[in-house]
């Protein structure tokens, strides 16, 4: 889950007094390039970036910085990328040089920083991403879903709404049948197909020779549908 939110007009005395001490096994980050990252976000000037992906190929691009995000484990600086015209979020640990250009710049309709880091970290590793509504409060769902698996909204003050990325369809049934819990797949039509099929699979190998599913003699039990 995302904790800690730095870059605003309100965090330089926060930025001045960052110390980062990564945990064992964490990636390493130095708290000069934290402390660059975060007053990048403050001055509100495009900058150019250079990074390495997770394959370790580097890039140079033109963004403009907007919020430096702490999940817990990982710190990410979210960001639009120009060329791209699109909000990114970049882990703060692949971050070679930001050099600001002394360019103001205006950001227009921002995104909420934590929601856009909790989806990156979620969805865009897998191909397939599923959405599914939850009747649970917000809580309730992130703890059934870590924040680290599915990106979370409230619909409402009883149900969530919640994307989770996964290799297939199948893979995300078997996950969500996991779940042992009431849920509805609002998107996409595959999952649910798949989805229906195992929940099938699993009346029918659980049914006794006459057919009956229900192990207590009554009639008012009923399997997932």
């Amino acid at each position: 889950m995302c904790t800690q939110l730095l870059g605003s007009q309100n965090d330089m005395a926060t930025i001045r007094l960052l110390v980062h001490i990564p945990r064992p096994n964490e990636p390493q980050i130095a708290a000069d390039m934290l402390r660059e990252l975060a007053a990048a976000c403050h001055r509100g000037e495009r900058a150019r970036l250079a990074y390495r992906d997770r394959n370790g190929k580097a890039t140079v691009r033109e963004v403009d910085p907007y919020r430096l995000v702490h999940t817990g484990r990982r710190w990410y600086f979210v960001a639009r990328d120009v060329a791209r015209d699109q909000w990114r979020t970049f882990r703060a640990d692949r971050v070679d040089r930001l050099h600001p250009s002394g360019r103001p710049v205006e950001l227009t309709d921002p995104p909420d920083p934590a929601r856009l880091v909790s989806h990156s970290i979620a969805c865009r590793p897998y191909p397939l991403t599923v959405t599914i509504r939850l009747p649970l409060p917000q809580d309730e769902a992130l703890r059934l879903i870590p924040a680290t698996v599915g990106a979370h909204r409230s619909d409402g003050p009883d149900a969530t709404v919640v994307d989770v990325g996964g290799p297939d369809a199948d893979g995300l049934a078997r996950y969500l049948i996991g779940l042992a819990t009431p849920l509805r797949v609002l998107s996409p039509d595959s999952v649910r197909q798949a989805l229906v099929r195992r929940a099938r699979e699993l009346l029918a190998a659980n049914a006794d020779d006459t057919g009956n599913t229900s192990t207590t003699g009554t009639t008012d039990e009923t399997g997932p549908g």
